[in-house]
């Protein structure tokens, strides 16, 4: 086969350190249109399996995708090991392919510890966000030209589920699928006033959810709870609030954005609900994201009761294994297509010196939650919605943000369908 016709992306990697990785990769890369080929097996030179290898880098592929971890740095200096070959191999075909190899650094390791037949070539890091790298790779296979496969695509679940040994089918079943959104009943009534007083003063007088615009203060309180001296005060309903893009008040002033102003206010008032509880902290992922994490689950074991259709359950949202850890959740409200908020999962790691960095968060968080798959992640929400609850026995948090009660549903937005699929 011809340079010209060669079309297969080759990727190596430490086998199994590295499986869970080189399966994303292959999965996404082929998904758009790339044809590509991961071992599964832990290769020696002398098996019988080397032959298949060596007949894929050398007679079909166009690129060498090298995943560098610092097992990958260990394997590739142990003659016995598959790494070895398939760095020897490549090396050798880099001479006859220009930019054949392409290393994608994948954790912490040195690049001055990187084998030697791949030291001096340029690196894509994915060690940070394996998105980012994926975008970075892709811009170079496009501008390398590397085709696409001429072949019909293969069902990329499928070969997820061949790489992850995962076996399984589709059947006719009715099926209900949970979400992470949580239905939420809404205030009526929305006001908006202008205080006299220096605005950092009026902010420290306000023990409720409140935004500033300009000279107004827009909230779901009400004014005679506060030691403030009100100018103005304008009570607005809720669906009038939000029919328009921007309200007129009745002095000629206009709030302008009303919609992100009022979902705004909406993520505050959750935010402030666990403010006040005091089972639960918060912790900043980054400057606009904080993630509610539980100090108390009240049970030493970590775990948590919750109800999923009728049938209790019950799940761990803190653990010391490998390291103390505390599963938490960001929230954001959104309106469309109703009103709901969205609760996302993060996993928070720490030792004895608090929450470790970014980078090693990610690093357990991958380590922690190797085993866990969609369900274990859905109940985790679920048990985390219940011991945030204040009105349990109705299945609710109810959410008083200064005058009225709003409630957020514990029975997730569910969806039907007519298939389901089983595993094993």
């Amino acid at each position: 086969m011809s340079k010209e016709e060669k079309s297969l992306l080759f990727i190596s990697h430490a086998v199994p350190q590295d499986d869970y990785l080189a399966v994303w990769l292959a999965s996404k890369l082929k998904l758009l249109g790339y044809d590509v080929w991961v071992d599964k097996k832990d290769l020696r030179s002398g098996s019988a399996f080397w032959n298949e290898i060596e007949l894929k880098m050398r007679d079909q592929s166009i690129k060498f995708l090298a995943l560098v971890s610092q097992p990958y740095i260990d394997k590739s200096r142990d003659r016995n090991s598959g790494v070895f070959s398939e760095v020897t191999l490549a090396k050798a075909l880099s001479k006859k392919i220009e930019n054949y190899i392409i290393p994608l650094k994948v954790d912490d390791c040195s690049y001055d510890d990187f084998p030697i037949n791949i030291l001096p070539l340029d690196t894509i890091d994915f060690s940070k966000n394996w998105g980012f790298g994926l975008k970075k790779l892709i811009k170079e296979l496009e501008i390398q030209n590397i085709p696409k496969s001429r072949n019909e695509k293969e069902n990329v679940l499928s070969l997820w589920h061949r790489y992850q040994e995962i076996k399984g089918e589709v059947i006719e079943q009715s099926e209900t699928y949970g979400s992470n959104w949580f239905l939420t009943t809404l205030p009526k009534t929305i006001s908006v006033y202008k205080f006299a007083g220096e605005p950092k003063s009026i902010y420290s007088e306000i023990p409720f959810p409140v935004i500033r615009n300009e000279d107004y203060y827009i909230g779901f309180f009400d004014d005679h709870q506060l030691y403030l001296r009100t100018e103005f005060k304008e009570e607005i309903s809720t669906e009038e609030f939000l029919a328009h893009n921007e309200i007129e008040l009745k002095n000629g002033d206009r709030i302008l954005d009303t919609e992100p102003k009022f979902v705004a206010l909406m993520n505050k008032s959750i935010y402030d609900y666990f403010y006040h509880n005091d089972d639960f902290k918060a912790f900043p992922i980054s400057n606009k994201k904080l993630v509610i994490y539980p100090i108390n689950t009240n049970s030493k074991s970590g775990y948590v009761s919750f109800v999923r259709n009728g049938k209790k359950g019950r799940r761990m949202l803190k653990g010391r294994k490998p390291v103390n850890w505390s599963f938490g959740l960001s929230f954001v409200f959104q309106l469309e297509p109703y009103p709901h908020f969205v609760a996302n999962h993060h996993i928070l790691s720490s030792d004895e010196n608090g929450f470790f960095d970014k980078d090693k968060r990610r690093d357990y968080r991958r380590s922690i939650a190797s085993g866990w798959f969609n369900r274990d992640w859905f109940e985790r929400i679920l048990a985390f919605m219940a011991l945030a609850s204040n009105d349990y026995e109705n299945n609710v948090i109810s959410v008083n943000p200064g005058r009225e009660i709003f409630k957020i549903n514990l029975n997730t937005l569910s969806f039907s369908s007519d298939y389901g699929y089983t595993e094993t």
